[in-house]
């Protein structure tokens, strides 16, 4: 036999299944599908009598964003700043026709000519980094040690150095 989901008993008791005959006929003929729907009854029964309780403070909190609320200029800015844009609009459409007849006057120079410029500025850059050169550094004569002298000196160096960190801990420590 097959037996009752617990989605479908679910269903039935929030009376959410448009058909119900065939879910009764079942819990009629099997004992075990009863025996779960009244569990189901008792447990939907307990969870109704728990008190309801109001949290000392909000999990959700955590986890959501303060509310920034977003500035709103003022009305008057907000009117200054369109009045000053139509103005702006006005002038330029007002001084339109007294540019375009200074512009054959004025000479612009055409692509070919600004690549023209940046190349030769860019060979002019290239013969200075190739004529740049460091200065030299003064050559010092050899210094010449015999290895007996440089064996004293790193030990003299090392005890020094055991010295001093001995007497800088022995100050930390205290």
């Amino acid at each position: 036999m097959i037996h009752l989901t617990d989605e479908l008993l679910n269903e039935y008791l929030d009376h959410e299944l448009a058909d119900r005959a065939p879910v009764e006929n079942h819990l009629a003929a099997c004992a075990d599908c009863a025996a779960r729907l009244a569990a189901l009854k008792a447990l939907f029964t307990e969870l109704e009598s728990l008190p309801e309780l109001e949290l000392t403070h909000s999990l959700a909190a955590r986890f959501l964003p303060d509310p920034v609320p977003t500035p709103q200029l003022p009305r008057w800015l907000t009117l200054t700043a369109c009045l000053q844009a139509a103005l702006a609009l006005t002038v330029i459409m007002a001084a339109a026709p007294f540019v375009t007849n200074l512009l054959p006057a004025i000479k612009t120079p055409s692509i070919t000519e600004i690549l023209n410029q940046l190349q030769s500025l860019w060979i002019a850059w290239l013969d200075f980094l190739s004529s740049f050169s460091l200065p030299a550094i003064p050559q010092f004569p050899p210094i010449e040690i015999s290895s007996l002298v440089l064996s004293l000196i790193l030990a003299g160096v090392s005890l020094l150095w055991l010295v001093g960190n001995g007497l800088f801990l022995k100050n930390q420590i205290k």
